[in-house]
């Protein structure tokens, strides 16, 4: 390589570094343009969008009173039902074995229930002869003490009058008087306390009795009325309540959605065996999150869509209900929001997913500017105010509404047509 190459290449590419470095140092030292926008009125609109699903307003799990055996299924899923039709039934032979049973428990109740009272009413004469003879001998024992006390009285008296002076004799009478005084007083209080506790005991007596008395008689009377051990008229009424039990009938008007047994297959009492739904009356359902479930309220309206119906207009709906207590859901507390479509749709059925946005708030005519315009600063907000070409200064304001769509409500501090810097 040449010496001049060798000289003028190094110092090509120093020349180059120093001209890059002064030109950032130059534009480092250019002004930024500001970006500004001018406070104007406009409306903020605070909507909350969540999804939820459609359910019947309306709708049962139906299911037999009595347990048995299937015996047959009168209707399908999709079937349209009237207001106590008959839906399914069970094997009648079920309902004979349950009233043989019931009489049996019945007479078995009243026959406990009679031995129950007649016990009762012997403890009770029991407790009133003993709780007598013990009072009679606290009697007796008050009497003989007075009598003792008497005596010993009536042999001080003659003492002390037989000499004028405090001997022995005397005070030796005297010390029994006490004595028996004190016996006296003793048996009175024994006395006392057994009539106190014989008068419960014997209360406690009588009531045990009257309440084995009362058991027994509603045992006869529910013997007589329902199992018909001493009327037949009772136990055809019995026998037609039990088989009434064994037809399942449809509690109000609507459609079978769900078939859960089939004939042959054993009900248990209050195992569902059909669901029975108002499909044509249908309200949305959802759980929402408790930051947006907070501000929400019943009677404010929605627009609702379905994902299943993309091509339809959004329906209104109307908060009909928010459950008071969360619930947690994957650890989110969530409160359940319920929705009336406010007209029905024939195409809309149960159990399609809804977009639902709630319209929480709306302001009309305010100052509002875009949410990243707005600073907070121990504790107070501002905004950066353009004073002049090149020359800001921060204003303290007061916010109202933040908006769904990015916008802040500003209540005070600044003015239509000022400009503030948005970042």
């Amino acid at each position: 390589m040449k010496t001049w190459a060798k000289t003028a290449i190094p110092a090509i590419l120093i020349a180059g570094i120093i001209g890059f470095i002064g030109w950032r140092i130059v534009a480092g030292n250019q002004a930024k343009p500001i970006k500004t926008i001018t406070a104007q009125y406009q409306t903020v609109v605070k909507d909350i969008t969540f999804t939820g699903y459609t359910e019947p307003i309306q709708s049962a799990d139906v299911a037999f009173e009595t347990s048995g055996t299937v015996k047959d299924v009168s209707v399908q899923v999709g079937d349209i039902v009237k207001k106590g039709q008959q839906l399914a039934s069970l094997d009648p032979q079920s309902a004979s074995l349950q009233i043989a049973k019931a009489q049996a428990d019945k007479a078995s109740a009243a026959s406990i229930a009679y031995t129950a009272w007649q016990n009762a009413s012997q403890t009770q004469k029991d407790t009133a002869s003993e709780n007598t003879k013990l009072i009679a001998a606290k009697k007796q024992a008050v009497r003989d003490a007075k009598a003792v006390l008497d005596a010993a009285t009536n042999v001080y008296t003659q003492k002390k009058s037989e000499t004028e002076s405090d001997d022995s004799a005397t005070l030796t009478t005297y010390s029994t008087v006490i004595s028996s005084k004190s016996a006296y007083n003793t048996a009175q209080t024994a006395l006392t306390t057994a009539l106190k506790t014989v008068q419960t005991s014997n209360n406690a007596a009588k009531h045990a009795t009257d309440a084995a008395y009362t058991q027994y008689i509603n045992t006869q009377q529910a013997a007589k009325d329902a199992t018909g051990l001493s009327s037949l008229d009772a136990l055809t009424q019995l026998a037609q309540a039990t088989a009434a039990k064994n037809i399942l009938r449809a509690p109000f008007a609507g459609v079978v959605t769900q078939k859960i047994i089939t004939a042959g297959e054993f009900a248990s009492i209050g195992n569902p065996v059909l669901t029975v739904a108002q499909t044509s009356d249908l309200q949305i359902s959802s759980d929402v999150p408790e930051t947006d479930a907070l501000t929400l309220a019943n009677n404010m309206r929605a627009s609702v869509t379905f994902d299943a119906l993309s091509s339809e207009q959004p329906i209104t709906a109307t908060i009909t209900q928010i459950y008071p207590a969360a619930k947690a859901i994957q650890g989110v507390p969530t409160f359940h929001v319920v929705l009336r479509i406010d007209e029905q749709q024939p195409n809309i059925r149960p159990g399609i997913t809804a977009n639902i946005t709630v319209h929480a708030d709306k302001r009309e005519h305010v100052i509002a500017i875009p949410r990243r315009a707005v600073t907070t600063k121990s504790g107070k907000t501002y905004v950066t105010k353009q004073t002049a070409p090149g020359e800001t200064t921060e204003v303290e304001v007061t916010t109202g509404l933040i908006g769904s769509e990015g916008l802040e409500e500003i209540t005070s501090g600044i003015k239509e047509g000022d400009t503030l810097v948005n970042p």
